[in-house]
């Protein structure tokens, strides 16, 4: 594994655990709903890490969880990466609770998907563009201002792990790993779908954009399709309907789709001034500014990812153009909330940010730039703060 590739998850994330470290002691978390609560009370070096859907994913695989409010579904969240944390924290289950042991399993897979996920772009970008920019990817990917949901109990670093070594593996040929890895992206989160077209496509382009070479694929295209069944077939199972996920968003969360969610957030982030607050402290101590912030960025960054992409795409190919656009558009149906985290997982942006910023100086202005982002908002997420 590259040094560069140590190097920017390493530092990246000791930078943000002690962030979290210093502001939950200095600025105590207050949760303002009923139902939020504190994990690890008095470890403020990884209770920072474990908020928001981090519940919802232990409530998976915990038919009495603590930390959920009433009149939801857990339906709404795929389970592959409940699954697979809880696995990984049956040895804790013999010092800790299950709770906790989840949750400690949750950022092992967390922290091991993200590094695991940033080599895989670095293979990606080393063939397709060069060993600078493949180094320069991976440092952008790491310091952006969303990457602390990378590392948290979240389901995103293992979909992007999944997702990058898919289309690594689809680059390199290697069909059956390829789609094996996409079915389960599927079962991980719903943008996985966008893996489909993909890496049908990139076949395509090998093959001359022949058709009947899909044929040949067959026992691909069956790996490739198992990850939705299986999926449909759980909904089935635990909620009585294939599509509960669905559902469980517009009826049980209460969430709009479409332009509707797109005017909601936007009238949601612009309530207020960015200097509505007087002082560092009290801009961390309140909301309301951070959620300003919030609101440029997510604006800002639908066009940007999309020109990134575009801008690289001759670069870049049919495959991971496609996948970054379709996902792009899929989290538009749902509106801002979570632009950020889910523009944190598209590697294809910024593999065509590093292509487009060949100067040095350009590129650390970048990163400096970066930075101060990615720690006011974790800050904010560590506090319970509406950084979603």
């Amino acid at each position: 594994m590259s040094r560069h590739v140590w190097w920017a998850f390493a530092s990246s994330r000791l930078a943000l655990i002690a962030t979290g470290y210093v502001v939950l002691t200095v600025f105590p978390a207050h949760p303002v709903e009923s139902w939020q609560g504190i994990v690890f009370p008095g470890n403020n070096w990884i209770d920072g890490w474990v908020r928001w859907d981090s519940m919802w994913y232990e409530a998976i695989v915990n038919n009495q969880p603590r930390f959920l409010p009433t009149g939801h579904s857990t339906a709404n969240f795929f389970p592959l990466y409940s699954f697979v944390s809880w696995i990984v924290a049956l040895p804790m289950r013999s010092f800790l609770d299950h709770e906790r042991a989840f949750y400690i399993g949750g950022l092992i897979v967390s922290s091991v998907s993200f590094l695991l996920g940033l080599k895989a772009v670095h293979r990606v970008a080393s063939q397709l563009a060069g060993a600078e920019v493949a180094v320069r990817a991976v440092w952008l990917i790491a310091v952006f201002p969303f990457s602390f949901f990378l590392t948290a109990v979240y389901a995103d670093a293992f979909y992007f792990c999944l997702a990058a070594w898919s289309l690594a593996f689809a680059y390199a040929g290697r069909w059956p790993l390829a789609c094996a890895l996409a079915s389960m992206a599927a079962m991980t989160r719903i943008p996985g779908l966008a893996l489909f077209p993909a890496i049908a496509l990139e076949h395509l382009r090998q093959h001359d954009f022949d058709p009947r070479s899909l044929k040949k694929q067959w026992p691909s295209l069956i790996i490739l399709a198992a990850g939705p069944l299986l999926i449909a077939g759980y909904h089935e199972w635990r909620y009585g309907d294939p599509l509960a996920f669905l559902h469980a968003r517009q009826q049980g969360w209460n969430r709009a789709s479409g332009l509707a969610a797109l005017q909601r957030d936007f009238n949601y982030f612009f309530q207020g001034s960015v200097f509505g607050c007087g002082s560092v402290g009290e801009c961390l101590r309140e909301f309301e500014s951070t959620r300003n912030v919030l609101g440029y960025w997510y604006v800002a960054l639908i066009p940007l990812s999309i020109a990134s992409v575009v801008y690289a795409s001759r670069t870049l190919g049919v495959g991971l153009t496609v996948w970054a656009l379709t996902s792009i558009g899929m989290g538009l149906v749902n509106g801002l909330d979570g632009t950020g985290r889910f523009t944190a997982v598209l590697f294809p942006a910024f593999i065509g940010l590093a292509v487009l910023l060949r100067s040095r100086a350009a590129f650390l202005a970048v990163c400096a730039a970066f930075v101060p982002f990615l720690l006011l908002f974790f800050a904010q997420f560590a506090r319970w703060k509406q950084v979603l």
